[in-house]
């Protein structure tokens, strides 16, 4: 019974874990100055859906998301 239990602490452990991690990594995708010149260009020239398509620097969900440009 002793082992079950210490089995089931030790699983319990690494899923913590690993949950911890994965969701540290989601939050570190940060835009590079080139993305963020990128989208307030594209916001302030409305060029959002079509020129920032193109070049293919950053997406549009991305401005939105991490600038709250282009939505």
């Amino acid at each position: 019974m002793k082992k079950f239990v210490l089995i089931l602490l030790i699983i319990g452990i690494l899923i913590v874990g690993c949950k911890a991690q994965y969701k540290s990594s989601e939050k570190t995708k940060a835009l590079s100055e080139l993305q963020i010149e990128a989208c307030n260009s594209a916001d302030a020239a409305k060029t959002c859906d079509t020129r920032l398509a193109e070049v293919g620097i950053v997406l549009k969900e991305d401005c939105c998301r991490e600038l709250g440009k282009c939505c």
